[in-house]
């Protein structure tokens, strides 16, 4: 029983030392990319100074062309967008970026399935778990998913397993495509598609108490930043009951909400998108300079007077 007991000791003991020197390792690659989304998100979390920020899900890192944000309002512009993610993951970011900064406004596009609907929240701690340390409002956002994330995080191996390909390949050869303003130009045409009988969301929608608890935190919390949140066009429309609990919380606060989701200007235009979920660069283009349009005439924003 004794020798069990020592062996016991001993492989924990040596697994410790195996977890202490795996994260060490891995953290030394997240913090010395060569490129890839690891320099894109730490150059998001700890580097960008620019005046408007655009957050979202994929939709927001094809949809907003910076260059046409600048040209317009001569304001700089940085899109971090995330594929895949919403709410819970930016107000995380939120929380890294405003320990140095407040941007002068953020353009949140909103995409239901991430930001409001009933879903797997544990999805979204992945790229947040090397952040765990940086502010205390991450670990509680990790708690209010899973309670025994906090039992988890003292393994370090654990904070990097579901970026631990990626983090390799961009320290060695980053296989993935980033721009200097977070914007990727897509500059592919949907193929013709017949039309649609109902639109996006037509089933039950089940929203997530969690997400809107934290969309309701992002807005207290955000500073002198002025905030504005938009959904962005779809090519087969969308049921806009999908976004009633966001637009309720933006009247709360007065924070404005604007939907193009059924822009008559987009929908069905095959020009103007990838897939049906996606504009390419020439319907980026012309959809955010169609948002800046409104946000000056809104006052959210001061035209370039340049000739």
């Amino acid at each position: 029983m004794r020798k069990f007991i020592i062996r016991t000791l001993l492989f924990l003991a040596f697994m410790f030392v195996i977890d202490r020197m795996a994260g060490t390792a891995l953290h030394c690659l997240s913090i010395h990319p060569r490129g890839g989304m690891t320099l894109h998100r730490n150059h998001l979390t700890n580097q960008i100074t620019e005046d408007v920020l655009v957050m979202g899900s994929s939709r927001a890192r094809y949809h907003y062309d910076p260059k046409v944000v600048t040209e317009m309002t001569d304001l700089s512009c940085f899109n971090c967008g995330e594929d895949g993610h919403g709410i819970m993951l930016f107000y995380a970011w939120w929380k890294l970026i405003s320990q140095r900064y407040y941007p002068k406004l953020i353009i949140y596009d909103i995409s239901p399935q991430y930001d409001l609907f009933k879903g797997d929240n544990h999805r979204y701690l992945g790229l947040l778990r090397r952040f765990y340390d940086d502010r205390e409002e991450i670990k509680a956002l990790f708690y209010d998913v899973d309670c025994t994330e906090k039992w988890k995080m003292l393994c370090q191996m654990y904070r990097y397993n579901s970026t631990f390909m990626e983090l390799i390949a961009d320290y060695v050869y980053p296989f993935t495509e980033t721009t200097s303003d977070g914007f990727i130009p897509i500059d592919q045409v949907i193929k013709p598609k017949k039309e649609y009988d109902k639109p996006r969301f037509s089933h039950t929608l089940t929203f997530d108490s969690l997400k809107l608890s934290y969309f309701d935190k992002f807005i207290q919390e955000k500073g002198p930043t002025k905030l504005v949140f938009v959904a962005s066009p779809i090519f087969d429309g969308m049921n806009t009951e999908a976004f009633t609990p966001a637009i309720d919380i933006c009247k709360k606060y007065n924070i404005p909400f604007y939907d193009f989701s059924n822009d008559p200007r987009f929908m069905g235009v095959t020009k103007y998108f990838r897939d049906t979920n996606h504009l390419n660069v020439t319907g980026a283009a012309t959809y955010t300079r169609l948002l800046m349009e409104k946000l000056i005439e809104e006052g959210c924003l001061k035209e370039n007077s340049a000739p």
